[in-house]
């Protein structure tokens, strides 16, 4: 079969869906990812094909957003440019876009192909469905489709929030497959420094991070290194892969300041993650047990730093609780008392019995299709014919 997986050019946004594209390619399917041109070369560094499709994250104004919700729709309107002809023209079998790729819907109702929503963290509050809704018919207008909102919520979602983090809000899908996060994907060649592979287990490991789209908050970075390095610890510092760690300034021998680390390598060696909160960051330092201090910078992050220290596996501290001593204190703390690892390790083993990619993709094959197929080129917008047969 064919899989259409479409992507914000993000990078928590398309590694989180990379393990369901690889699992559909093992299985013997033909995937395409498709996200903007600047992540393409990522994307293919896994061996999977990408069609650069709408704008680069820079084009859309970067990390510096005033509303993510606009951003969503707007790259949305822009991406369906150019990858609704191109899926009618290649007619997948299946469309799968992570919950905030709206064109995805679009694409999936205009070819009649079977739809399903990854999701990113926790799943999205009800109270975003209507603007999600609203979007997506935007979206859909200039293609004459106005079923995308109604497909997106008939799709299958597939959630990877273990249970202890799931929200009591009523869900916006009827059908809910779990799918198990990873903790991001080593490419074949990518290895740790030589500096951090050989460190000793003298001491324990913290990691900071604010992952790639808050690195910027250069203040808050600062603030946490300056507490964490009182701490006699190993400290790994990632300050995204464009940051320059010569901004922070010489550090002593026990903290390592880099721009980029494969999670996938760095997280096993580690006894605490302090980071932004993303869904990637949170899952995947949970996927290894590992309790974490949440410094929660915007988007999804308050409700997943909540998430985390209502389960009992981590602290958080807002913008007005932060400074270097509260971040020391509470780094240490989580260090020290045995009760953050332990309900870390009962969300570990939570993740542990989620079905896996490869699983996941098998049960989605095998289940009942309501749908027909739809021949959709006549639907192409007047004078769009790039991709027309």
């Amino acid at each position: 079969m064919r899989f259409l997986m479409s992507c914000c050019p993000l990078y928590g946004h398309v590694n989180t869906a990379l393990p369901l594209a690889l699992a559909a390619q093992r299985a013997g399917h033909e995937v395409v990812v498709a996200t903007g041109s600047d992540m393409t070369d990522h994307v293919a560094r896994f061996g999977l094909d990408a069609w650069p499709v709408g704008p680069t994250h820079a084009q859309a104004g970067g990390n510096q957003q005033e509303s993510w919700l606009t951003y969503f729709a707007a790259t949305g309107a822009r991406r369906a440019d150019d990858l609704v002809p191109r899926a009618i023209d290649w007619q997948p079998d299946w469309v799968i876009h992570e919950e905030t790729e709206l064109a995805g819907p679009v694409v999936a109702a205009l070819t009649g192909a079977r739809h399903a929503v990854h999701g990113l963290g926790l799943m999205p509050p009800s109270r975003i469905w209507q603007p999600f809704a609203a979007g997506i018919e935007d979206i859909g207008r200039p293609w004459r489709s106005l079923d995308g909102a109604a497909t997106l919520q008939a799709a299958t979602y597939l959630h990877i929030c273990p249970p202890a983090l799931q929200s009591s809000d009523e869900a916006m899908w009827r059908t809910v497959q779990p799918l198990r996060p990873a903790a991001g994907l080593p490419v074949a060649d990518e290895r740790l420094p030589a500096g951090i592979a050989s460190l000793s287990r003298d001491r324990p490991t913290v990691h900071l991070t604010l992952g790639t789209v808050f690195h910027e908050a250069h203040e808050v970075l600062a603030q946490a290194i300056a507490g964490l390095r009182r701490l006699p610890v190993h400290l790994i510092v990632t300050v995204g892969p464009a940051g320059d760690p010569a901004r922070f300034g010489p550090q002593p021998a026990h903290v390592h300041i880099e721009r980029y680390l494969p999670h996938a390598l760095l997280l096993p060696r580690c006894d605490l993650v302090v980071s932004q909160g993303g869904a990637g960051a949170l899952f995947g330092a949970l996927a290894r047990g590992l309790p974490q201090l949440v410094l929660p910078q915007g988007a999804d992050q308050f409700m997943n730093a909540q998430a985390c220290c209502d389960c009992g596996a981590g602290l958080s501290l807002t913008a007005e609780a932060l400074s270097a001593d509260a971040i020391a204190a509470s780094a240490e703390r989580l260090l020290m008392e045995s009760a953050f690892r332990t309900a870390a390790r009962r969300v570990q083993a939570q993740i542990l019995a989620m079905p896996e990619a490869d699983a996941v993709v098998e049960s989605l094959l095998s289940a009942p299709h309501a749908g027909s197929w739809q021949h959709t080129h006549s639907l192409l917008p007047s004078g769009s014919r790039k991709y027309a047969p």
